[in-house]
């Protein structure tokens, strides 16, 4: 068996060279490994035609697109389409994680409590926006429904009134050319906020950890997308073993109603209302210091190459290879 790495560099430091850099060295420890960078789909389907008529050929790949910028060339889709087994969630899958919107529907049909919500199209009127928001009540966030990485994220995107919402929608539809998220603001008393990983394994894997806010330079308690470019998030484990149990349940329900496999990251807001999905990252950030990563460590005592093995294994035995 080998291993092909396709590098899809940008500016998260989940997406760096130094990541790759890193991931190529862990894994080549454990396999034969080649790697190749390129935003030219004929390019990457010769490289991987190429080492399949040698060998059999697992894809590692972290990445939505060739292209991030452009948003061109969805790599699980390619994948699929060509036929190459790969790290991750098919490429159906992926793209529902990518829509907020339809995730919430998703969950809702499985019984997965997740923030009442609606959705606001680039025409819809000013008075359909108001009327739905009267029927949630304020606070409400609103947010890009088809981005991840906390993109579109930022203080201002909790609002309190409909002017607030008005002008909040209307940036996320001039800035991202995409229909805007407006659901309920999870934020009453006792408010917390927990993200819990999954890899799925033989025997599954959580890592909850709780989202430090005391501890972290922020007016609001909310995850930007500057906080999480410039990995500034703060977390530390969840201890409690009851709450543990919840909340990986929860997540375990989440990850298991969309279809994911693999591993994923899936977060949540608990206040005296309950506990909430607030969305699924089939794909979550897998440099060395991302969430996921640390809180296996933390959690699990799997250091960074471990894990990647771990994520390996998993994937292969879902497709029924030889591990090892």
């Amino acid at each position: 068996m080998q291993i092909a790495l396709i590098e899809s560099f940008t500016d998260k430091p989940w997406r760096s060279p130094e990541t790759y850099e890193r991931i190529e060295k862990e894994l080549s420890a454990r396999w034969k490994l080649s790697s190749i960078e390129t935003k030219d789909p004929s390019e990457l389907k010769l490289f991987l035609d190429s080492l399949s008529h040698k060998d059999k050929v697992f894809v590692f790949n972290i990445a939505e697109y060739l292209d991030e910028k452009t948003k061109l060339n969805f790599l699980p889709e390619l994948l699929d389409s060509w036929g190459f087994d790969h790290l991750g969630s098919s490429a159906e899958v992926v793209k529902l994680g990518l829509n907020k919107a339809d995730t919430k529907r998703v969950l809702r049909q499985a019984g997965v409590p997740t923030p009442d919500a609606f959705l606001v199209s680039p025409g819809d009127s000013e008075e359909s926006i108001l009327a739905q928001a009267e029927l949630i009540g304020f606070p409400l966030m609103v947010k890009p429904s088809l981005e991840g990485g906390h993109l579109g994220i930022s203080e201002d995107s909790i609002v309190h009134d409909g002017a607030e919402l008005v002008r909040e929608v209307a940036k996320i539809q001039q800035d991202f050319k995409q229909p805007a998220l407006v659901e309920t603001y999870i934020g009453g008393e006792g408010m917390r906020e927990f993200s819990v990983g999954i890899i799925e394994a033989d025997k599954p894997l959580f890592t909850p950890v709780e989202i430090d806010y005391a501890s972290m330079d922020v007016a609001v308690p909310i995850l930007s997308h500057d906080m999480a470019v410039k990995d500034l998030e703060k977390v530390v484990p969840v201890k409690d073993e009851e709450l543990s149990r919840e909340l990986c349940a929860l997540a375990w329900n989440c990850f298991h109603a969309i279809g994911a496999s693999d591993y994923s990251r899936v977060d949540i807001r608990a206040d005296e209302s309950g506990a909430y999905v607030l969305e699924i990252n089939v794909m979550p950030g897998l440099g060395p210091h991302s969430f996921l990563p640390e809180a296996a460590w933390a959690l699990h005592g799997l250091d960074y190459g471990e894990l990647l093995a771990t994520l390996v294994e998993t994937a292969l035995g879902r497709l029924g290879w030889e591990r090892g």
